[in-house]
């Protein structure tokens, strides 16, 4: 039995692939399986991988008809057997070191879960260093939940006066991705933890805070390792386009952080809601001006009234009603006020005729 699993969905990325199991296999750490999912790929990925299965045997690949990456992950975690588990991405990759060294710091410091820094990677360079935002070290208790979890579900309403008042960091969340830590396996299996298949988008947001409101300890290392490849197809490059999608991810994600709510509240005691109401609030506002583009075939009304569907959600009203605006009168406060008069449609019209000049609402 490995002592590190290592799961890697993969969907069409035969132009990616073989970099992001090249780094795995020649890593300097050893002991370890290779899952990889074919989650129904329509291209090379399948036959890549099946070549690879046949040169190492630490690899396994898992064919299936395309359910989306939740559903990969998920049999993944049915098929790893490794005391530690990392989470790949098929177009990504790593340093050669990565998993030895990990594995030496889970052995000293026995952490549930180890989180450490990435690269983003664009164009054959690194484009941006991330590192943890919260001090290098260790972790426990209910800290885990009031220092770490609360930078990776969203942000609170207290962001939303910090972003208006010009404040930098107003709207930073910790890129929640699994791909930026190593899991003791027991964790997932002693709690039954897996991913929601219902989410297209957002699902690492969720299982990592499941994961981490079930942590006993934890370590936090101001290392990169992994590297974050750019991708103009990616799922959430085209996610980000897309009005129609962007609203259905977010009613699904709300449902989702509704629901990991109560499951962290009854295991630790600790309400998390407002660590991340803010993220509901800011996403009234962003989709407001998202329908209000006009995009295919979409009447004005038909785009208002797809807006509306988010805006007047009751978990969606209520985040808005709990904001309390602290700041001095700007540019970036009016669409919050708005939405705390609940004059939704003055905000999509003035959002309409924003964007006829060329205006984009942006967190930046």
């Amino acid at each position: 039995m490995a002592l590190v699993s290592i799961i890697i969905p993969a969907y069409n990325i035969d132009g990616y692939i073989k970099t992001c199991i090249d780094s795995v296999i020649s890593q300097t750490f050893t002991d370890l399986e290779v899952i990889v999912i074919n989650d129904g790929s329509t291209d090379n990925t399948g036959c890549i991988l099946d070549d690879y299965s046949k040169r190492d045997c630490r690899i396994k690949v898992i064919h299936k008809s395309n359910a989306g990456v939740s559903a990969a992950r998920n049999d993944g975690l049915k098929a790893a057997q490794g005391k530690y588990l990392l989470f790949f991405d098929g177009d990504d990759f790593s340093e050669p070191y990565t998993i030895a060294e990990l594995v030496k710091i889970m052995q000293i410091e026995e952490p549930d879960v180890l989180l450490y820094g990435y690269h983003r990677w664009r164009d054959g360079e690194i484009t941006k260093t991330s590192l943890p935002i919260f001090p290098e070290g260790r972790y426990e208790g209910k800290k885990i939940i009031t220092d770490l979890l609360s930078r990776f579900v969203g942000i609170s309403n207290e962001g939303i006066n910090n972003w208006i008042k010009g404040e930098k960091d107003g709207l930073y969340v910790e890129n929640p991705a699994l791909w930026r830590c190593m899991v003791r396996s027991s964790v997932i299996s002693n709690n039954a933890l897996e991913f929601d298949v219902n989410l297209k988008i957002g699902e690492d947001t969720v299982f990592i805070s499941d994961v981490l409101s079930c942590a006993k300890r934890c370590y936090v290392l101001h290392k990169p390792y992994y590297y974050l490849v750019y991708r103009e197809s990616s799922a959430i490059a085209t996610y980000e386009k897309n009005a129609v999608k962007k609203l259905d991810g977010k009613k699904r994600l709300l449902i989702a952080r509704i629901a990991l709510t109560d499951r962290v509240l009854k295991r630790s005691g600790v309400d998390i809601k407002s660590y991340w109401q803010g993220t509901v609030v800011m996403s009234d506002a962003e989709l407001a001006f998202l329908f209000a583009l006009r995009s295919g075939e979409m009447s004005f009304m038909h785009r208002y009234r797809s807006y509306l569907s988010y805006a007047s959600l009751d978990e969606v009203r209520q985040s808005v009603k709990l904001l309390k605006l602290k700041t001095k009168i700007n540019v970036k406060i009016f669409p919050f006020l708005l939405l705390k008069l609940r004059l939704n449609f003055l905000l999509f019209i003035c959002a309409v005729i924003l964007g006829l000049c060329n205006y984009e609402f942006s967190r930046e």
